[in-house]
């Protein structure tokens, strides 16, 4: 019995032993595959350059292609180029046959001719009706406006001359009245009171010349006392010359005065004399205008034959302009029958050969088109890029072109349109449809090699940071506080930190640290927040280690 419990309590003591070391074994698998997981969860701040980018896939084609249609319709007897040539503005392409269109170009041209044969008749018949009857009405009607306008002004004419004669004496007597009881006497008065004034300043000079004088010789003055009086005695004596020849000039410039008043006094009175004289105009202008009007009815009585003719003439005249503009349309479609290139370029297609029959460009058709002409001075690239892309272009940006067949070829090019609706034109997308829009880019060194058609991917640069604060995207957590990053612990077994940042701009796979970190620090990945999974064996606090995002669970 007791060598059978011995047997027991040696067998439990070796199990307790087993399932110790085992679970001391497993314990030390999980630390290092959490250590593991830690490896591979980790990695550092770092600074590096940057570079948000819109890269799409187009194809290359001409920004400036015409396709050549014809004006006139018929059969192409020749065709000059071929797909491939190279052709200058203006230079001949295509020939439609022009026989049909000669034979309408010289019909209209002797119908023509017909017309203006029937308008040169009438015009001379015109000429030579129009010799003596025209000249006859001008100048009856000439005659009677000016004798017309003599009449009605000649009894008022008269009157205001014998007015105005009227006024004129008056007023010329009434300016030898100023003059005389006005005029004169003041401006005598004001000139011999200058003399008056004159006369005492001299005197007055005079004596105190002499009192100056004595004063020197006695020694009470200075010198330059006596000069001051003698010169104040010079100007005085000036001043008394110059008032006198005033007076004398005044006395000979009233004469005159007078004089010329006397003679407008006479003839005032020779003018009113002779507009009183002809009053007896009035009635002769009368007769006059009664003849002018009887030679002027008869004038426009023989015009009338003549204006009867002018309007034939003129409906003649208007049968020559619709022949004409015939004639000019005939001669522009003849002058469209040779089909030029309306631009410098290369021939990309040709879509008739010759002894086809084309029709004509107008209204009604749109033309069958004979080849067509691309610059290829002018290339671009058209793009279809999603609405989420489309977004970061502006007009302007600059971008890199790699052509498939010349991938060794890198060429530069400019946004230059961004459509303003989908391709579709419309905005009614469903949720599954992706929302593109067309994109041009402009080559800016369009080169030989390049073909319309031809595969490119174009790469725009968005935004570019040199020398930026960096972490892999997934380092980077979010919240309802903002971003944040985890500082790798010292020991497995600690606890990482948590410090906000300010991001910058995001390329998908990294992500610009602006603040809160620095470069070389070592963060962790942030932990899974998603739903948690039980295994088959916990430890510790019944805690599992959550995935890392992306991971499946």
């Amino acid at each position: 019995m007791k060598k059978a419990t011995l047997i027991v309590l040696v067998v439990l003591v070796a199990l307790c032993g087993f399932g110790g070391f085992a679970a001391y074994k497993y314990m030390q698998m999980q630390g290092a595959a959490a250590m593991a997981g830690q490896a591979k969860r980790d990695t550092k701040v770092e600074k590096g350059d940057l570079t948000v980018q819109v890269v799409e896939t187009g194809q290359i084609d001409a920004v400036k292609a015409v396709e050549v249609k014809s004006r006139v319709s018929g059969r192409v007897a020749q065709l000059l180029v071929d797909e491939g040539a190279t052709v200058q503005k203006g230079q001949l392409i295509a020939i439609i046959d022009p026989q049909e269109t000669q034979l309408r170009v010289q019909q209209d041209q002797a119908q023509k001719r017909g017309a203006e044969a029937a308008v040169r008749r009438l015009a001379i018949e015109i000429a030579q009706r129009q010799a003596t009857s025209r000249a006859a009405y001008n100048e009856a009607a000439t005659r009677l406006k000016q004798i017309e306008a003599q009449m009605k002004a000649q009894p008022t004419l008269t009157r205001t001359a014998i007015a105005s004669a009227d006024a004129s004496l008056d007023t010329a007597r009434r300016e030898r009245d100023r003059l005389v009881m006005s005029a004169h006497p003041s401006q005598r008065v004001a000139a011999e009171s200058s003399l008056r004034e004159a006369r005492a300043s001299l005197l007055n000079a005079e004596q105190e010349y002499e009192r100056q004088k004595e004063l020197v010789a006695l020694g009470y003055a200075p010198g330059r006392q006596e000069e001051s009086a003698k010169l104040q005695l010079d100007l005085s004596r000036a001043r008394l010359d110059s008032s006198q020849e005033q007076l004398d000039r005044l006395a000979a410039q009233q004469r005159v005065e007078l004089d010329k008043a006397d003679a407008s006094i006479r003839q005032a009175e020779a003018e009113a004399q002779r507009a009183k004289a002809n009053a007896f105009q009035d009635q002769s202008k009368r007769q006059d205008y009664d003849n002018a009007l009887s030679e002027l009815r008869r004038a426009e009585t023989a015009l009338r034959d003549v204006e009867a003719l002018r309007q034939s003439q003129a409906q003649s005249a208007a049968s020559v302009d619709q022949i004409s503009s015939v004639l000019g349309d005939s001669m522009r479609q003849l002058g469209e029958t040779e089909i030029r290139a309306p631009i410098d370029g290369v021939v990309t297609r040709k879509y008739i050969q010759e002894g086809e029959l084309v029709a004509s460009l107008s209204s009604f058709s749109s033309g069958t088109p004979i080849v067509r002409i691309e610059d290829r001075t002018a290339m671009m690239v058209k793009l279809s890029i999603n609405e989420i892309d489309v977004a970061k272009l502006r007009h302007g940006m600059e971008a890199s072109v790699t052509v498939d067949a010349y991938p060794d070829r890198e060429l530069k090019g400019v946004v230059k349109k961004i459509a303003p609706s989908t391709q579709e034109g419309t905005t009614n997308v469903s949720s599954d449809a992706v929302v593109k829009y067309q994109v041009e880019v402009w080559l800016t060194d369009p080169a030989a090699f390049l073909k319309s058609g031809m595969s490119a991917k174009c790469t725009m640069i968005v935004q570019q940071v040199k020398d930026a604060l960096q972490a892999p995207s997934e380092f980077v957590g979010k919240d309802d506080k903002g971003a944040f990053v985890l500082l790798k612990p010292d020991k497995p077994t600690d606890k990482p930190t948590e410090i906000r940042v300010k991001t910058g701009i995001v390329t998908g796979a990294k992500t610009q640290l602006l603040d809160g970190v620095k470069d070389g620090q070592a963060i962790i990945k942030p932990d899974y927040k998603g739903p948690t999974r039980k295994g088959a064996m916990q430890f510790g606090n019944g805690e599992e280690e959550e995935p890392a995002p992306g991971e499946s669970k």
